[in-house]
């Protein structure tokens, strides 16, 4: 199992997974790490991404929503939903994360059945008013 496959197998989204599912997941991922201080909001989503580790800080409207850290998940409803993002995300540490592009993403929503719907649990459960 190379490096990529191993932080993947870790994330709890991906847990349930076969070996050879987790390494279609790793070839079709990038792991991207980002400084403490990087904002994501409001443009149009492009990615989806799984924190590996490191803490992010959820604001909507300008008020604190959460913290989310490793195996936290995030861009699930404007990469579905194909629209801008719903919060606004700001990494409190320095952070790296698994990220999977709008296609990429689409293709393991279709493949793993386990994944997609956890993925569309969290969309139907978290709010879906748009960022100010």
């Amino acid at each position: 199992m190379d490096d990529k496959t191993a932080i993947v197998a870790r994330l709890p989204i991906f847990a349930r997974l076969e070996g050879r599912s987790l390494e279609a997941i790793a070839t079709l991922a990038q792991l991207v790490s980002m400084p403490a201080g990087t904002v994501l909001k409001g443009e149009a989503a492009e990615s989806f991404y799984v924190i590996v580790t490191g803490t992010v800080h959820v604001t909507r409207n300008g008020e604190f929503v959460r913290s989310m850290s490793d195996g936290g998940f995030l861009g699930e409803i404007a990469v579905v939903e194909e629209t801008t993002h719903t919060a606004t995300v700001t990494c409190a540490t320095a952070c790296e994360f698994v990220q999977l592009g709008r296609y990429e993403f689409g293709r393991v929503m279709a493949r793993f059945p386990d994944v997609g719907a956890r993925i569309d649990a969290a969309v139907a459960r978290r709010p879906h008013q748009r960022t100010g």
